[in-house]
């Protein structure tokens, strides 16, 4: 136990100079020494410290649990504190001497080792796992001296100096395994446990499992990663990419500029018989508004199974699409349609971006044959009595009439159709106006009219 605690002096011995260039008055002129009594200065976060007064001396015991320098203040009279942050701390102890009441100072340094899990990544090759342990403690923190690792396959223990890059370990079978690794300091008061699943890989390819374009030029891939391999993201054969390898479900966001891209995901390593994925191809989705429609096109993919092709319009309307175009024609003027395509490609989940646009080139309310009057006045002078429409009559579909809380008053479904005002009050209703434009197109109208008397 030598070699522990001559680590342990110096990490005090650090502390105690870094503090000692703080106007440390744990001693000063006329101040006498006192006697410090705690059960121990070290131990693992959360760390309480507990200080017994039997000083037979001295009486008046105050504390300071995180002196800093300068004139000692606010000491609590309280002999416990516990310490949640890892670090070094000075403690210091103020008393009073029974016999002439002489002040006495002393210090000491409470050591509280961090506890965090280690960060464990693995590569499997074949039998044989290349396991990275990193210690991410925060500076300043104490790091682990060493760790122990159980590989879970009833090999004895492996005990391994940290840091270290990292470690290898050959399975005689490939079935799964976890692996246990403990993280220890010299000193013992502590330690940490840490551990990663290991599944052998079933497949002889590595797999996109969801190609997604999220703008024109940002994409994202997604797939297993069986075996934490470091990947490479490639357009049309030439590198886009690079990601650090992770066991399990990875995600690698990247932007490229570039169309009629097919892209593959390559494995750093030659563990699989073929450590290049199948394709997926971008289809270069576009939405182009005109004077009649929304037109959508795209490139065909470049496979030679296709499965599920859908487009979407608004998240939620299926529109049926033969070839690598479609019009859409259900659209009104300057209201925000959104398009995505989806399909299935070599077992990937292609997801287009979500392209919303509002068409202003379409006819908003030019061009309607239909004249309304601006209001009315039903008393009875053969002049404006009623409010009525006139105009092309095959062109008209209806005019709603809407009281000032929005409650509807009636529906005029000709042109020979009209409201003498009833009962209702002078004052300005709404009415929402459908009718056909010169393009026979549908549009809406809405406006006021105003009850005279």
């Amino acid at each position: 136990m030598k070699q522990p605690i001559l680590h342990i002096v110096l990490v005090i011995f650090t502390a105690v100079k870094s503090f000692s260039q703080s106007n440390d008055q744990c001693y000063g002129p006329n101040i006498g020494s006192g006697s410090l009594n705690a059960k121990t200065m070290i131990g693992c976060v959360p760390f309480t410290v507990e200080i017994s007064k039997n000083d037979s001396v001295a009486n008046g015991h105050k504390f300071i649990y995180d002196y800093k320098g300068g004139f000692p203040t606010n000491p609590t009279e309280v002999p416990t504190f516990t310490y949640t942050t890892p670090g070094a701390y000075k403690l210091m102890q103020i008393t009073f001497r029974k016999e002439d009441g002489k002040e006495l100072r002393v210090c000491g340094i409470v050591t509280v080792l961090d506890t965090n899990k280690l960060t464990l990544k693995p590569k499997i090759c074949g039998n044989t796992v290349n396991l990275a342990i990193a210690d991410n403690k925060k500076a300043g923190s104490l790091p682990y001296d060493y760790c122990m690792i159980d590989w879970g396959d009833s090999s004895p223990l492996e005990k391994v100096k940290l840091p270290t890059s990292s470690v290898s370990h050959t399975y005689a079978i490939q079935t799964d395994k976890k692996i246990n690794v403990k993280a220890h300091y010299e000193v013992e008061f502590c330690s940490t446990s840490s551990s990663v699943e290991i599944k052998f890989p079933k497949v002889n390819q590595p797999q996109i499992s969801v190609f997604e374009k999220t703008d024109a030029e940002n994409y994202s891939i997604s797939f297993n990663n069986t075996s934490g391999e470091d990947v490479k993201v490639l357009g049309n054969n030439s590198l886009i990419t690079t990601k650090l390898g992770e066991i399990g479900l990875q995600k690698i966001t990247f932007r490229n500029t570039a169309k009629n891209v097919c892209y593959t995901i390559k494995l750093e390593s030659n563990c699989f018989p073929n450590n290049i994925s199948k394709e997926i191809c971008d289809i270069d989705f576009e939405v182009v508004p005109t004077e009649t429609a929304n037109e959508l096109r795209w490139q065909k993919p470049r496979s030679e199974s296709i499965k599920d092709f859908t487009v979407l319009k608004n998240n939620e309307i299926k529109l049926t699409a033969q070839n690598t175009i479609f019009v859409d024609t259900a659209i009104k003027c300057n209201q925000q349609n959104c398009y995505q395509i989806k399909f299935t490609s070599n077992e990937t989940t292609f997801i287009s971006e979500n392209i919303c646009i509002k068409n202003s080139q379409i006819p908003c309310f030019t061009n309607i044959p239909i004249y309304i009057p601006l209001a009315f006045s039903p008393n009875n002078d053969g002049i404006n009595d009623s409010f009525s429409v006139f105009g092309e009559d095959d062109k008209f579909i209806s005019l709603s009439i809407y009281d000032q809380k929005g409650k509807l008053i009636m529906t005029l479904t000709s042109l020979r159709d009209s409201w003498d005002g009833g009962n209702f009050q002078i004052g300005i209703y709404p009415y929402r106006l459908k009718v056909k434009n010169q393009g026979n197109r549908e549009v809406e109208l809405i406006g006021k009219v105003m009850l005279m008397r």
